[in-house]
């Protein structure tokens, strides 16, 4: 039963990182972003590359954050400069993310067997603590620079892009550049948790991010339904806590014998429960 614990921390921790992802790009910036399924492979995949050529892996994950920067800038490139819709803009992004991510792994997965990496080097046989605690402070590291940055000049103007683009121009405030940082440093972050979790089981693969956006989205609701705050600080500890008790959830689902084909079923059920104590909730805008 501790193991379940551990693993869902470790779990959590890393995927906490695509919940604050999808944080700032669906309720920030306000932009329904499904890039995010493919920007997790594709910073998985420069990550696993990354390290196979001998790169450590702390600077390998970095390298996974410039790849996923690099996804979501060509979602904003289709949204504002051919000015397709941002829904169809992430899924043309999402399905030329899949031709690219197989170009750049040079087949459907990379090994990491026998490559020293980040997690091995804090994973032991039989303690998980020294991982756990690795994550957590990469985690809190994340979560206080988003803290930080939606109280800077800039990252007032993001909000307001997406309070209200329209009031945001008549402000001379550049919503295209706004868009631009917005969604790539939210993919950013999604790319650092493809290449933590590519590290963390040992290989990269072409399909290990399906349904990433889905369990960001679902983790996301369940940790705004935890608080009544609508303080920035509070919301960001929550979505972490939600990212955490959602594996959490389905770890104890597996163990109770449910099959794996059933995970839809309870990850559906969550997000439903989640909407239900949210809609009881007064939320207003996200305060300093």
């Amino acid at each position: 039963m501790v193991d379940i614990f551990f693993t869902s921390a470790e779990l959590g921790l890393m995927y906490a990182l695509v919940v604050l992802g999808v944080f700032l790009t669906f309720r920030i910036l306000n932009f329904p972003d499904l890039t995010i399924d493919g920007s997790f492979v594709t910073g998985a995949a420069a990550t696993a590359i990354a390290i196979t050529s001998g790169i450590p892996g702390l600077i390998a994950v970095f390298i996974g954050f410039v790849a996923g920067f690099l996804c979501g800038s060509l979602t904003v490139f289709l949204h504002t400069k051919l000015g397709i819709v941002k829904i169809l803009a992430g899924i043309l992004s999402l399905s030329m993310l899949y031709t690219i991510n197989l170009r750049v792994m040079k087949g459907s997965n990379v090994s990491l067997l026998n490559r020293e990496n980040i997690i091995d080097l804090f994973k032991t046989p039989t303690n998980h603590i020294y991982v756990v605690l690795l994550l957590l402070t990469i985690v809190l590291m994340v979560k206080f620079f988003i803290d930080w940055f939606l109280q800077t000049e800039f990252g007032l103007q993001l909000r307001a892009t997406g309070a209200s683009e329209t009031t945001a121009q008549s402000f001379a405030i550049n919503t295209k550049i706004t868009k631009f940082f917005g969604v790539g440093i939210s993919n950013g972050l999604v790319g650092i948790a493809g290449g933590l979790i590519a590290q963390y089981q040992g290989f990269a693969d072409i399909n290990m991010g399906i349904g990433t956006i889905v369990l960001g989205l679902a983790a996301l609701i369940l940790g705004e339904a935890l608080v009544s705050s609508n303080k920035i600080q509070i919301i960001t500890a929550a979505v972490i806590i939600g990212a955490i008790l959602y594996q959490l959830i389905i770890n104890l689902a597996l163990r109770m014998g449910l099959a794996g084909t059933d995970l839809k079923f309870v990850t559906a059920l969550i997000v439903v429960i989640a909407l239900v104590v949210r809609s009881n909730k007064k939320y207003l805008a996200y305060d300093k």
